[in-house]
């Protein structure tokens, strides 16, 4: 296909879905689509939420598979006990619980997690003077020791990442994901025995779930026409 033919065959089929079509909406759609096509070696996903999705995730990997070979240089020492131990050191004074939630943890995993850190003497712990029930953990002088120790180790997965993008623009994106976190952040905290279609439901609405999901059924099955198309 010509590369004209290409441009007009996009936007026809651009219009069909917009009828108050600009040139310069569809400009600005055709060089995002054609900027994601080049992305994960070409298993471009669908839909744009699809593929902000998986870049997120892949750069959350790869930062994870960096930040463990940083920590190679303290080798009795885990990626999770980092989370675990910098969570308390922020929150001081905190509830198990608490900790294990903010890590979005399993409760087994998380309370292995905190002993461990515990037997280490990383993390002090004591009866929640307000219920008896519940325990408070701390950290540690020998905690903040070995935790700013890790905190040098994993600035550099950071740098070797994150270092050339402009300052101005790492601002951007952290002012739209800020307030994501943080509602999900609350989200997951309260989750409790919820299922992922009853946080949609209360978080969207069965109206507009209904819509989407609609949407989306068309839009896999074209997804899917065309890929047959290029087999």
């Amino acid at each position: 296909m010509g590369e004209l033919t290409k441009l007009i065959s996009a936007w026809e089929e651009y219009t069909q879905k917009n009828n108050d079509a600009s040139a310069t909406a569809f400009c600005m759609y055709f060089l995002a689509q054609e900027s994601n096509n080049e992305l994960f070696g070409g298993l471009t996903p669908p839909d744009l939420d699809t593929v902000f999705a998986k870049l997120i995730g892949r750069l959350a990997n790869m930062q994870t598979a960096y930040s463990k070979m940083a920590l190679q240089e303290i080798p009795e020492f885990e990626l999770e006990w980092f989370y675990f131990l910098n969570t308390i050191y922020h929150l001081k004074e905190v509830r198990k619980t608490q900790v294990i939630q903010y890590n979005f943890t399993e409760q087994t995993t998380g309370i292995d997690i905190l002993n461990k850190l515990k037997n280490l003497g990383y993390i002090a712990e004591r009866t929640d003077p307000e219920d008896k029930r519940a325990k408070l953990v701390s950290v540690t002088k020998a905690g903040e020791k070995i935790l700013f120790k890790v905190y040098q180790l994993l600035h550099k997965p950071t740098l070797l990442m994150y270092n050339d993008i402009d300052h101005k623009d790492k601002q951007v994106v952290v002012n739209i994901l800020k307030d994501t976190e943080t509602k999900h952040q609350e989200i997951l905290s309260n989750v409790k025995q919820k299922s992922i279609d009853d946080l949609l439901s209360e978080t969207l609405g069965e109206e507009k779930i209904g819509q989407i999901m609609l949407e989306r059924e068309k839009m896999f099955k074209s997804w899917n026409s065309k890929r047959l198309r290029q087999e």
